[in-house]
């Protein structure tokens, strides 16, 4: 982690700044982020699909369920691009025992729930802590910036109900026939085309919000660690000694023989 290759300018934050610049950092970046995103869905989709017979609501629950492995590529490509190291979407694939393995049950499992999840998935991913230290670890990481990161969640989330409901409504004005009726999904009786079309749709639908959603985290994670350990006084030291030694490094005396 070289400091001085950040690609932000290091300095203390609000927030909802931090949020603010992570959703700028997310729209930069966010067709490899959604690329990356279905890259894992997309197959989870078709291997998920067939457990349609047994609830409608269950596809639907087990992609909802496994976002937070999903959101890992673009996670791991971001923490690089912020460092000026390039780490394109072939390169992110190539490199996937750095991404997928750490913590991974246990983001799928005791810390799914969490609404502070966007901005410790860093935690996991990035600093590996081992169990017993990743309570207190995001304790002192979230004690100033948790309710944001859980208002975070909240809106997005309910931002990407609303994008559902209308893609929901506009598939069923588009295709009546194989849509049976935009709210008959939700009541366990539209037909099977319906549900396909329907899961798919909320895919999309996920993959389009998930870098947002995942750059404003890692930005809260990334100012809240620039605030804690001081990394805008480190970067302007560094600076202020390197001009200390430009400026006493003259040109070396000439000599002068007889």
């Amino acid at each position: 982690m070289q400091l001085s290759k950040l690609i932000i300018e290091p300095r203390v934050r609000s927030s909802w700044s931090a949020i603010d610049l992570g959703t700028l950092l997310g729209r930069k970046y966010w067709l490899r982020g959604v690329t990356l995103y279905l890259t894992l869905a997309i197959p989870t989709f078709f291997v998920v699909l067939g457990t349609g017979k047994f609830s409608q609501w269950l596809p639907y629950l087990l992609l909802w369920w496994f976002k937070p492995l999903f959101e890992r590529p673009f996670l791991y490509s971001l923490s690089r691009e912020l460092f000026g190291e390039k780490s394109g979407y072939f390169f992110t694939l190539k490199e996937f025992n750095s991404w997928l393995w750490p913590s991974l049950i246990a983001i799928v499992t005791l810390r799914r729930l969490s609404t502070n999840r966007s901005m410790f998935a860093p935690v996991s991913l990035l600093e590996k802590p081992p169990a017993s230290e990743y309570t207190n670890r995001t304790s002192v990481l979230g004690a100033s910036y948790s309710n944001a990161a859980t208002w975070l969640t909240v809106v997005l989330y309910h931002f990407e109900s609303i994008i559902f409901v209308a893609a929901l409504s506009l598939l069923a004005f588009l295709f009546p026939d194989q849509i049976d009726s935009a709210f008959s999904w939700f009541q366990n009786q539209g037909s099977n085309n319906s549900q396909y079309y329907i899961v798919f749709a909320q895919v999309i639908i996920m993959a389009i919000v998930a870098p947002l959603y995942c750059a404003a985290g890692f930005m809260l994670y990334i100012c809240r660690r620039i605030e804690l350990e001081g990394w805008d006084i480190e970067i302007c030291f560094r600076d202020w000694v390197r001009t200390q030694v430009k400026a006493t490094d003259g040109p070396s005396p000439t000599t002068i023989s007889s």
